[in-house]
C-alpha cells in the first residue's frame, strides 16, 4: 500500500508514496466512514513528501472520478506539499489554483507544513486536527516541521474512540 492513514473524530490524515487506484479507493472509503461517524464532513489532510512520485495518468483519472465523492465527505481538504524554495512554492501555488478553479472556494488549501493546517480550520475543528496530527507524529508519519520525507510504512491507525475501531497505538 502506498498510503498510510490516521483517522480520528472529525479528521483524517494520510501520507503518500506512489499512489495506486486502490489507495485512492481506500481514502474515499475512509473519508466517507469518518464523515458518517462524525455526523458530517471531516477535515482531510494529505501529506505529500518531497520525493513522492507523481501518480500515473490512470491513477490521476481515477482520482478525478472520485473527487466529487471525496469532496462530499470533506469540510476542508488540505494538501501538505513539502519542499523548499521557489520551485516548491510555485508547485503549491499551481495546485491551489487548480483546486480553486475546479471546486468551491474555502474548501481546498495547500500548505508547506502540517502545522499550518491548524490555522486554516475553524476554532471548532482545531482540536480534532491537532489530535490527528499528534497521532500521525507518534506513529512516525510526521517527523519534524522541517521538510522531510518519510515513506509511508505505518499501517492505518484509527482512533478507537472515534468509531469503535480495534486498531490502537
Amino acid at each position: 500500500m502506498a498510503v498510510s492513514i490516521v483517522s480520528g473524530k472529525g479528521c483524517v490524515f494520510s501520507v503518500w508514496g506512489k499512489p495506486k487506484r486502490q489507495d485512492m479507493d481506500l481514502i474515499e472509503k475512509e473519508l466517507r466512514e469518518a464523515a458518517t461517524a462524525s455526523g458530517g464532513p471531516v477535515t482531510y489532510i494529505t501529506r505529500v513528501p518531497v520525493d513522492s512520485p507523481a501518480p500515473d495518468a490512470d491513477v490521476r483519472r481515477h482520482l478525478d472520478s472520485l473527487m466529487p465523492k471525496i469532496v462530499e465527505s470533506c469540510s476542508t481538504y488540505h494538501v501538505v506539499l513539502e519542499g523548499k524554495g521557489f520551485v516548491a512554492a510555485v508547485k503549491r501555488a499551481v495546485l491551489n489554483s487548480l483546486f480553486q478553479i475546479r471546486w468551491k472556494r474555502g474548501v481546498f488549501f495547500v500548505h508547506a507544513f502540517p502545522s499550518e493546517v491548524v490555522h486554516a480550520v475553524t476554532m471548532a475543528k482545531a482540536p480534532e486536527v491537532k489530535a490527528v496530527l499528534e497521532r500521525a507524529r507518534v506513529v512516525g508519519l510526521l517527523t519534524t516541521e522541517n521538510v522531510s520525507s518519510v515513506p509511508p510504512s505505518a499501517p492505518s491507525v484509527r482512533d478507537p474512540k472515534a468509531r469503535g475501531a480495534s486498531a490502537a497505538l
